[in-house]
């Protein structure tokens, strides 16, 4: 298993990287999912939350959702428009970018499982749990969207504090909607349109890398 400190570098050099080395960091990442996932389960399991209350037919509920992807979306483009071109090349996102059917196939047990492990330990159990202990639920939103952004910060502070935005967009929407299910299924859409669009961007980057290449 690749160490942290062999990771770091790796996510930070410029290049396509390997089948192999993709496949290897998204085991470990649904690994993690996992662990973080049964952690969570324990935990919300001790004191009776409810991980999957049922959707409602209320439409002002579809509405809270589709709001919230609109909004995930423009913080997307914001962070995208904060970025210059030739550091958007840099960026580990892209090497991480499946190239071929069977890594997309791959790469949707990742998006899956983070979807699912993450509403549930960050936006459900971890909230309930930080709010029982100060006695406030906004401060328990706050720590909650720290955490999370730091978890996924690997891109410098511009993608912490997205990210931030991301975690607050979908606390909002659980609020909003009384549920975790919804703010699953906007999680899931947000990664797939995101790592498609990512993709499209990883393949044009690879294709100038080849042709920059003097002959």
């Amino acid at each position: 298993m690749r160490s942290a400190r062999r990771l770091g570098p790796w996510l930070r050099t410029p290049g396509t990287g390997t089948t192999r080395e993709r496949l290897l960091i998204w085991g470990n990442t649904v690994l993690a999912q996992a662990m973080l996932l049964l952690l969570a389960w324990l935990a919300g399991r001790s004191f009776g939350f409810r991980f999957f209350v049922p959707v409602g037919t209320r439409v002002r509920d579809a509405a809270a959702a589709a709001a919230a992807l609109l909004a995930c979306f423009l913080l997307r483009e914001a962070a995208r428009r904060l970025r210059t071109e030739e550091e958007r090349r840099t960026m580990a996102v892209h090497r991480l970018a499946p190239r071929s059917a069977s890594e997309w196939a791959a790469w949707s047990v990742v998006a899956v499982a983070a979807a699912v492990a993450e509403e549930i330990a960050y936006r459900g159990v971890g909230v309930a749990v930080l709010q029982d202990w100060s006695g406030s639920l906004g401060l328990a939103i706050l720590v909650s969207a720290t955490a999370f952004a730091v978890a996924h910060a690997l891109q410098g502070w511009k993608s912490a504090v997205v990210i931030f935005g991301f975690a607050l967009v979908m606390h909002a929407l659980v609020l909003a909607t009384g549920t975790l299910l919804f703010a699953m299924a906007v999680h899931l859409i947000y990664d797939v349109v995101a790592a498609l669009a990512i993709a499209r961007e990883a393949v044009r980057f690879d294709r100038d890398a080849v042709t920059s290449v003097p002959g």
